[in-house]
């Protein structure tokens, strides 16, 4: 593994790494871009922004660019917060387009947090996420993939024993409706329940989906994640802008090992809120 450190003017401290503090954990980003990490973090330090991190991994290599023994501004919770005082932040690199790149600067971030943890005699509960901090959708592309799917790759560094995620089978079975949910002009974020409170995704302009059922006049809807071929469920505001009709029939039933057998449109919500 390539760590490559790269040093922060003590001019740019006020607006990047104000205080001294003490670290209990780490707190993975995604940087929502296609930049290498050593792109990353020159752009970070170079701007005129409180807006920071002290690490970006890309598929190559580890560039850091704050003290850990400093603050910064990244999880979007005030400057005294635990997550921007108290926790070493991490963005992994070529999150905007995914594929390959991102798969490969996952593994890499994933070695070195487990090194990290190592370092500092942490276990894998000091792992968090942005979205633990503030009202943000982030590591999107990684939270879209498998927050638990990630922190097995860690726990493989570590020579831990992975934990289960529930595997999909087709068992054929009985007949439900099929809907299709039309987005409208703009972007429509997708969230895990019907009050909205916490994102997990987002359909593009006049994209069409699989809608499930409405509840609590939310419809639940089933797309497919930017880039990959995998889905996932979850509900939109639907403020009566966008379409919503049915188009068909599906006979399915779906099984988990943890779960059974269920109906198609209870299954989906089971995988998804797991």
């Amino acid at each position: 593994m390539q760590i490559t450190n790269v040093t922060c003017p003590v001019s740019k401290y006020s607006i990047k790494c104000p205080d001294v503090t003490n670290k209990d954990g780490i707190c993975v980003h995604n940087t929502a871009n296609d930049a290498s990490a050593m792109s990353e973090i020159s752009y970070m330090i170079g701007n005129g922004e409180k807006c920071s991190f002290h690490v970006a991994v890309d598929n190559y290599r580890v560039v850091t660019g704050l003290p850990f023994d400093r603050s910064c501004y990244a999880s979007g919770d005030g400057r005294y917060g635990s997550g921007n005082a108290h926790k070493i932040h991490i963005e992994i690199c070529y999150s905007k387009s995914g594929g390959q790149n991102f798969e490969e600067s996952e593994n890499m971030a994933s070695a070195y947090i487990a090194l990290l943890l190592k370092q500092y005699g942490w276990g894998i509960d000091r792992v968090f996420k942005h979205q633990d901090f503030a009202n943000k959708y982030c590591p999107h592309r990684t939270l879209d993939l498998g927050w638990e799917r990630f922190l097995n790759k860690i726990r493989e560094q570590m020579g831990l024993q992975a934990q289960p995620i529930p595997q999909i089978q087709d068992t054929g079975g009985e007949l439900e409706m099929a809907r299709v949910y039309q987005n409208g002009t703009t972007p429509e974020p997708v969230y895990t329940d019907t009050d909205l409170t916490t994102r997990i995704g987002c359909l593009n302009p006049h994209e069409k989906v699989e809608y499930l059922s409405i509840d609590k006049g939310r419809p639940l809807v089933r797309y497919t994640v930017d880039g990959t071929s995998r889905k996932k469920c979850g509900y939109v505001a639907w403020r009566g802008r966008s379409k919503i009709e049915i188009v068909g029939t599906m006979f399915i039933n779906m099984k988990t090992k943890t779960s059974g057998i269920k109906k198609y449109w209870k299954f989906f919500r089971v995988l998804n809120f797991i």
